[in-house]
């Protein structure tokens, strides 16, 4: 996948966060200086649903997931996926351990945790489950916010944007565990 559709999607994320929590709050949003609240968010979301719609969505999406919505990922319909979604700047380490506790409880071999901004591949392997790649975005969405703002900005190496996507596209259908293929699995928790 080129890492322009990925710029792409983080521009439309940035547009969105805009909208949502204001020019001011969705720059400290990004930079991880600040988790939204429900007060913060114009659209009347909560935070969780905004961090599935805005950030966590589009990137499945184009990781090659398909189309799906922000209730399929809440709903764990991901097929073949273990999934845990936290809100925008929590901790990721909840999201990793509800992700593991969702790949025991269903038999998934593969599961993402995620903020949105930092992701988390976990993989059932011979010894057990282990974390096997994490991508931290948010180097890639300071450069979208510096471009919007200011006009220009310092250009991030496209390397691990390039890993990134690579680790975390969406196996080919050989490689999905057939017991799952097609299958809900996964579970979102929604405390942070």
């Amino acid at each position: 996948m080129k890492p322009e559709i990925l710029r792409n999607a983080m521009e439309c994320a940035l547009s969105e966060l805009d909208r949502c929590l204001g020019h001011r709050k969705a720059g400290r949003v990004i930079s991880g200086s600040h988790a939204p609240s429900y007060k913060d968010i114009r659209s009347g979301e909560d935070p969780l649903y905004l961090t599935l719609r805005v950030l966590v969505v589009p990137m499945m999406e184009n990781l090659g997931y398909g189309r799906i919505s922000s209730y399929d990922v809440a709903d764990g319909c991901v097929p073949g996926l273990a999934m845990a979604v936290s809100p925008m700047n929590s901790p990721l380490s909840h999201a990793s351990s509800r992700v593991m506790t969702a790949m025991r409880t269903d038999g998934s071999r593969v599961g993402v945790a995620t903020d949105g901004f930092r992701w988390a591949k976990v993989s059932r392997l011979d010894m057990g489950m282990r974390v096997t790649a994490v991508s931290d975005l948010r180097p890639y969405y300071i450069e979208v916010l510096d471009r919007s703002r200011f006009r220009e900005a310092e250009s991030v190496e496209e390397g691990e944007l390039i890993l990134f996507s690579e680790s975390f596209m969406r196996s080919e259908p050989s490689e999905v565990d057939p017991r799952t293929e097609g299958e809900p699995t996964g579970l979102v928790s929604r405390s942070g």
